[in-house]
């Protein structure tokens, strides 16, 4: 393992890509973490992106086993909220800027010279994944309601807002503030270390996990991870897991629970 502290812009910077595998869930941070992220990043731009920085907690990922063509790949295991949020931060952002800057965005979003699957620079889990291409490449908002939307609209007013003096937000400011100022803890795995072991050890401050949350990674991180479509870890959530997921919602803990105990054996 691994570890040195960087710029969260990093993971958006080069020719790579970043994926959030099937046993993640699906982007759940709500208005209070976007607030918390705001209020953290407003400090930082007020004292003019210099000389400060903010931690933003550590991001776990592991090279995913590619061909020799195509961009660099990492499976993230965990910080997939924090990367997701910094680029619908960006997306948001994007409209704002002049031409020279909104390129800068655009780079860090997309693998310019690449098409097709390698083109995001973070591929969402599957649950996001339609949206978030479509809003990343062409610019086409999600419908209201969900997630991502909803975190699109936050930070466009708040980018429509004021500073901590009471001034109009300095598009170009804030992303010079983006780039320069917010930190993470970058965390590498080897092959000797336990993804699984290491994702439910490490939950910062986003949305606690679910017993049925920890369920479903053990059990898929047991399968094969393919980067393509078809793979063995794609199948079994798509056949097996997610009916059961959908069907059972706020419920699946509970079922899970009672399915353990169903011959006589108490289980905690």
């Amino acid at each position: 393992m691994e570890a040195n502290p960087v710029r969260v812009i990093q993971y958006f910077d080069g020719t790579k890509q970043n994926i959030v595998p099937l046993f993640q869930r699906p982007y759940t941070w709500e208005k209070s973490h976007w607030t918390n992220l705001w209020d953290d990043i407003l400090p930082q731009y007020d004292l003019g992106a210099v000389d400060s920085t903010h931690f933003m907690g550590a991001v776990v990922s592991v090279p995913a086993r590619t061909v020799p063509v195509g961009v660099n790949k990492h499976l993230i295991i965990d910080g997939q909220q924090r990367l997701t949020t910094i680029a619908l931060l960006l997306c948001a952002l994007r409209p704002f800027l002049n031409a020279q800057s909104k390129g800068r965005v655009e780079d860090y979003l997309v693998n310019r010279h690449y098409d097709g699957p390698d083109r995001l620079k973070l591929m969402p889990t599957h649950g996001d994944r339609e949206p978030f291409s479509r809003l990343v490449l062409d610019e086409e908002l999600p419908p209201k309601g969900q997630k991502i939307r909803q975190a699109i609209d936050f930070f466009s007013n708040c980018i429509n807002g004021q500073d901590l003096n009471g001034d109009p937000i300095n598009p170009d400011l804030l992303l010079q503030t983006i780039e320069r100022c917010l930190q993470v803890v970058m965390i590498n795995l080897g092959d000797a270390d336990d993804p699984y072991l290491i994702f439910e050890s490490l939950n910062y401050k986003g949305e606690p996990l679910t017993q049925a949350d920890l369920v479903r990674n053990y059990v898929l991180m047991r399968f094969k991870n393919s980067l393509g479509s078809g793979g063995e870890q794609e199948q079994v959530y798509f056949k097996l897991w997610k009916p059961i997921q959908e069907s059972l919602a706020d419920s699946l803990t509970e079922f899970l629970r009672h399915y353990a105990m169903k011959e006589g054996e108490e289980v905690k």
